[in-house]
């Protein structure tokens, strides 16, 4: 718990609302490890950077894309809108802006994309829910995934600040940083942290952001 609210504070103060798109960084974030594959995905975004998986994250509105603020880098493209990232639209950030402490980075692309995009919930997920996790990251057996991911967890506890799941039938891995978290069709975190050899993850609450994302889209 010292570590999280340690990483959390560093965050803070690092975070630029609305600052130009971070300097570029080596990728550095690790796919779903067990669960299955994705039989859809509009609102889905695969991170890469120079060809390489990053991160992943998801579509908010037609110009908005949200990930993780660990996944900020000026080389991020994003490819948007499909299960297989190969065939995801091509697009690239003209800016972004950081939570001021919350692991949290909207990211405004360089041109629309016409999909369904990912609705925020309206009501905080109860411990002892399941939720489902999603991305283009690590798996049993390579590096990141081509076709998009999905594993249910189950909820174990929940702050203002984060959700924490324990796995059922699979959990998070590198590469997952930043992806969605839904729960009956709706975003409930975006993913933010995980132990692979224990099958946790922690997910930043986006209920608890719900109005900054949609000020900063809307603004």
């Amino acid at each position: 718990m010292l570590v999280k609210k340690i990483a959390v504070a560093l965050l803070g103060l690092a975070a630029l609302t609305g600052a130009a798109v971070p300097a570029a960084a080596a990728p550095a974030q690790p796919a779903i490890i067990g669960g299955g594959y994705a039989q859809t995905g509009p609102w889905a975004v695969a991170i890469m950077v120079n060809g390489a998986q990053n991160c992943s994250g998801s579509i908010v509105a037609a110009r908005w894309v949200i990930t993780a603020k660990h996944c900020a880098n000026s080389a991020n493209r994003f490819l948007i809108g499909s299960t297989d990232r190969n065939a995801g639209q091509s697009r690239t950030a003209v800016r972004s802006v950081s939570h001021p402490s919350a692991d949290l980075i909207l990211y405004q692309i360089n041109s629309p994309v016409s999909t369904t995009y990912a609705a925020l919930t309206t009501t905080a997920p109860a411990v002892g829910s399941s939720e489902q996790v999603y991305g283009f990251g690590r798996t049993e057996s390579a590096r990141d995934s081509r076709y998009l991911k999905v594993a249910t967890m189950r909820i174990t506890g929940r702050s203002s600040s984060f959700i924490d799941a324990t796995q059922s039938n699979g959990y998070t891995g590198p590469g997952d940083s930043g992806g969605p978290v839904f729960q009956n069709g709706r975003l409930i975190g975006v993913h933010s942290y995980g132990n692979t050899s224990a099958g946790t993850s922690g997910h930043v609450n986006v209920y608890t952001y719900r109005q900054w994302i949609q000020t900063t889209i809307q603004g």
